[in-house]
Formats: C-alpha cells, structure tokens, sequence
C-alpha cells in the first residue's frame, strides 16, 4: 500500500472552507494553515482549477436512464416525459389523504403503481444528485438515499461507490452511515471491507471498522489485520483495530 499524505486540520476543515460553512474567525484561520501546509495548499489549488471549469449539465446517462424507465412504464405517454411523472407525484400525495377518508378497492392497483412510478423517480434523483460536482449536491443525494423505502440496486450500488472514492471526507463518512441501513445485503458487507483498503482518511477508516464491528463481519479481520500492519496507517486507527478484532473475537 502506498504512503498517505494526512493533514488533521485538513480532514477537519477542508470541506466546510470550500462550501463557505466556516465562521470568519475559522476561515481565516485555516486559510493562514493552508499557507503552511503543503498538502492543504495543493488541495485548494486544486479545487480553484476545478472552480475554472464550465459547471456540467445533467449526464447524458442519466437522461438515457430516465427517458428508458419512462418508455417502459408509460409506453403511451413517451412523448410527454414530464407528465406521468408530476401526476404521480401529485395523485400519491392526494391518494394518501384521500386514502383516509375514501379508499376503493377499485383505485388500489392504480395507487400501488403511480407510487412505485414514485419510488422509481426518488431513485433517479439520489443517483443523480451523487454524482453532482457539489459536496453539498451529493450530500443531499445521500440523505436523499436513507430515506428510500427499500431502494433498488442502481441507489445502493451509487452509494457503494461514492463510500469508495469521492474525494469528500464528509461525503464519505455520510456514506458510510447511509449504507449501514443496507448491511443486509451482501454487496454493501463486502464494499465495506473492500473499501477499508481504499481510503486515505482515518476518520472515514474509523467509521467503516465500527460499522462492521456493529453487524459483526468476521470476515473483516483479514482487512483489520493488514491495515494495521501497514506503517503509513494512522496510530488511532491501529488502536481502533486491535479493539475491533476483540470485539469480533478474532485471535
């Protein structure tokens, strides 16, 4: 594993300055840290090149997806793509209060599937918003997941990925407790250990160990053990390890 570079100010503080969260008084201090900290400096350097650049649209895979999802549940209604979308939205909303009052058997297949139309759609809008050039963007898109009722797959697989390698700590962190609600499934068990090997941040580090300390992953200890082993890795993070393998019992 290669050396990592690792400022505590910087894991701090880095996100809050560039998002314009900091108070006077802490925003000029980190920036008087940032003029004495090369790897600080190096990050604000980049992030002002990043700021250069034309802002992006929505992806052209994301509108694919939508239009695709859209043609398949309202065949007869693709050529308006907005439509079947505000109607569900609204008769979901109306349905439920009128549901209190009025239901029908008769209207319940119709509800069932304008609010699936619904999920599908609240789906879109999480993968969409993870994937914005915006910490705070994907940070909605996180909080956006967690309230999902049972999300599909595509959800799931843009959080993995995100807890993976986007370049907020915060994100990351937010990532990681989104998908401890997922634990459950197999690919998120197997992400966290995965991803343990991937992050340069022990406070996202720290996060994932407790997360499989709490649903109990043995199979984590292989991953433990070899983080630990590794000089570059941060002295708290090798101490939440030893504590971690006995918590999971494992010798």
């Amino acid at each position: 594993m290669q050396p990592r570079s690792f400022c505590p100010t910087g894991e701090r503080q880095l996100t809050a300055y560039l998002e314009n969260r900091l108070q006077a008084g802490d925003r000029d201090a980190f920036r008087e840290h940032a003029n004495t900290c090369e790897i600080c400096s190096a990050e604000l350097a980049l992030w002002d090149q990043l700021e250069s650049l034309p802002a992006p649209g929505p992806s052209p895979r994301f509108r694919t997806n939508f239009n695709n999802m859209l043609a398949a549940e309202r065949p007869h209604q693709s050529g308006r793509p907005w439509l079947p979308w505000a109607a569900a939205a609204l008769f979901a909303v109306g349905g439920f209060f009128a549901g209190n009052y009025s239901a029908s058997e008769r209207r319940q297949p119709e509800i069932t599937e304008l609010r699936g139309e619904l999920r599908n759609l609240r789906g879109l809008v999480a993968t969409s918003l993870l994937q914005q050039q915006s910490a705070v963007q994907r940070l909605r898109g996180v909080s956006y997941s967690v309230a999902l009722d049972n999300p599909d797959e595509d959800v799931v697989a843009s959080l993995v990925q995100t807890l993976r390698s986007d370049s907020s700590v915060d994100v990351r962190l937010a990532a990681t407790d989104a998908l401890k609600k997922y634990s459950d499934r197999p690919i998120v068990r197997q992400a966290f250990i995965e991803a343990l090997a991937l992050q340069g941040s022990p406070l996202v580090q720290i996060a994932l160990i407790d997360a499989m300390v709490d649903f109990r992953e043995g199979r984590a200890a292989g991953a433990f053990k070899s983080l630990a082993s590794d000089t570059a890795t941060n002295p708290a993070v090798k101490t939440r390890i030893a504590t971690a393998l006995e918590e999971l019992k494992v010798q």
